[in-house]
C-alpha cells in the first residue's frame, strides 16, 4: 500500500523519493531504488517501477485518481474488448490508460527481471492505479517469458474492471497470486454499479471488515456473483469514501488532502 500511495504523488526519477509525501518516508519505500517513472496525459497514466534489494522484489506501481482528467477517466466505463474478438469486456477508460504504458512498462520490467532472475515481481496500485495494476499484470503475463512464475499482485480499493468472462479468464491466469483488497465500506469497490454495467469483480478478495483490521477471506461464485458476505455485504448508502482513503492508516493524511493536479 505505500508503494500505491507513493505512485499516486508522482513520483520522478530526477528526484528520486524527495518530496513525495509520508508514504514516500516510509523506510521499506526508501530503500527501493527506482528504474523508470511515467507520467503521461494522453491515455492518462502514472507510476513507477523500482527494486528493493532488501526484499528482492521488483516492484511495479501504479498511480491512483489522483488528477482532475482522472476522474473523466474513471467516468469512461463504456465496456471494450479486452481481446478483440473474445466474447469479454472492460473498462474502456482503464484499458486505454494500461495500453498506453504497458509497453515501456514491460521494457523495463523484462530488463530488470533479467538482471535478477531470482526476484519476485509486485503489482500493486490503489483506487484507478488498482484497476490497472491488475489489467497491467494480465497484459504482461500474457508477453513476458517466466513472469507468471515470479508475479504478485496487490491492489487496494480497485473498482470493477470487466465482465464476468473477463473475470473468469483473469481468475484462471492470476486469480491464485492476486490479493484485491478491500476497506470496510469503501464506495470505490462497488463501482461502476451493477446496474449501470454488468461487471464483476476478480478474486480474491481481502475484506478488512472493522477499523481493527480483521480479514475475511471472500470466495469465488461462478459467473458475475460476488461473496455476499464479504465487501458486497455493505449497503451503497452505508459506504463513505473516508474508507478508501484509509487502508490501515494509508493512504496518510497528507497524501489524501493533497491538492489535485490536471
Amino acid at each position: 500500500m505505500r508503494y500505491a500511495t507513493a505512485a499516486t504523488t508522482f513520483v520522478e526519477l530526477s528526484r528520486g523519493w524527495a518530496g513525495c509525501g509520508e508514504a514516500c518516508r516510509d523506510a521499506e519505500v526508501r530503500g527501493a531504488i527506482l528504474n523508470q517513472t511515467w507520467h503521461m496525459d494522453a491515455p492518462l497514466s502514472d507510476g513507477f517501477v523500482a527494486v528493493h534489494h532488501g526484499s528482492r522484489e521488483i516492484v511495479v506501481a501504479w498511480a491512483g485518481t489522483h488528477r482532475y482528467r482522472a476522474l473523466l477517466l474513471d467516468m469512461t466505463v463504456f465496456p471494450l474488448p479486452y481481446i478483440p474478438g473474445v466474447s469479454m469486456s472492460v473498462h474502456g477508460g482503464f484499458l486505454g490508460s494500461v495500453r498506453g504504458a504497458v509497453g515501456e512498462v514491460g521494457r523495463h520490467l523484462g530488463q530488470l527481471m533479467a538482471d535478477y532472475p531470482d526476484y519476485a515481481v509486485v503489482f500493486t496500485g490503489h483506487s484507478k492505479g488498482g484497476a490497472e495494476a491488475a489489467l497491467g499484470a494480465l497484459d504482461l503475463v500474457r508477453s513476458i517469458d517466466g513472469l507468471r512464475q515470479r508475479i504478485r499482485v496487490w491492489t487496494f480499493g480497485e473498482p470493477r474492471v470487466g465482465d464476468a468472462q473477463f473475470a473468469a479468464f483473469y481468475n484462471h491466469r492470476l486469480g491464485n497470486v492476486t490479493y484485491r483488497v478491500a476497506s470496510l465500506a469503501d464506495p470505490v469497490v462497488a463501482m461502476p454499479p451493477r446496474f449501470l454495467v454488468d461487471f464483476c469483480h476478480h478474486g480474491l478478495e481481502l475484506w478488512l471488515m472493522n477499523e481493527e483490521g480483521d480479514i475475511y477471506v471472500g470466495q469465488q461464485y461462478a459467473g458475475c456473483s460476488e461473496d455476499p458476505r464479504a465487501s458486497s455485504s455493505v449497503d451503497f448508502y452505508s459506504r463513505s469514501i473516508r474508507w478508501h482513503q484509509n487502508y490501515l492508516g494509508l493512504p496518510p493524511a497528507d497524501h489524501a488532502q493533497a491538492a489535485f493536479s490536471w
